[in-house]
């Protein structure tokens, strides 16, 4: 794991640069720019996926999708790119997705559900949390942003991502996006992934 500890330094200022697509999810609840360059999936693509990727439940509680739309850096645009696993991708992958938050299931958001109901990587082979600290859009939209490597089952094959994670003001929602790739390509790919996650914008229709 030694070599992703470099990352941590640079994960402060994204500033990919270049043309930028701008989306915003049907309802309006976010918005998110990615390069020009890069594939957008929107929900009906991506249920034609066996799983919706970045989306997992944590000790049984259940957060229904409101809506997801997937995103990657892949050369040929094909949904099927964000059903690999991230250790494995040489191209970001990504989503970002708003769920909701029944009464029953309002008692247990946390931190942990937060960044395991996206990706389960405490389960996962020589998982650390490179940073981690607690995120704020302000109006109560809160939550947490990580930097997670982890190694595939083998133990041989390193991903890494970055993700933000909040609830709204009375946990009735769970807004995330994540991106990463293998770790060889989250180094050279870094400044783009960080600038489409930091671009991620919550609430939009206030």
């Amino acid at each position: 794991m030694g070599l992703v500890a470099v990352l941590v330094s640079g994960c402060t200022d994204g500033g990919g640069g270049g043309d930028l697509v701008t989306y915003t999810d049907p309802a309006n609840l976010t918005l998110l720019e990615v390069p020009a360059n890069w594939h957008i999936y929107e929900i009906e693509e991506i249920n034609e996926l066996e799983r919706v990727p970045f989306v997992e439940n944590v000790s049984g509680l259940e957060f229904p999708i409101e809506s997801v739309v997937g995103f990657d850096g892949a050369p040929v645009d094909d949904v099927d790119n964000l059903a690999g696993q991230v250790v494995g991708a040489d191209f970001p992958i990504g989503a970002a997705t708003v769920r909701s938050v029944g009464e029953r299931e309002r008692d247990f958001v946390s931190r942990f559900a937060l960044t395991q109901s996206v990706l389960p990587y405490f389960s996962l082979p020589n998982a650390q949390e490179l940073t981690k600290e607690d995120f704020s859009f302000g109006n109560g939209y809160e939550g947490v942003r990580v930097l997670v490597a982890y190694a595939d089952p083998t133990g041989q094959d390193i991903g890494v991502a970055y993700m933000i994670s909040v609830t709204d003001d009375d946990d009735e929602r769970i807004f995330s996006v994540v991106a990463g790739c293998s770790r060889e390509c989250f180094m050279d790919r870094q400044q783009d992934i960080e600038s489409v996650v930091d671009s991620w914008l919550v609430n939009t229709r206030d």
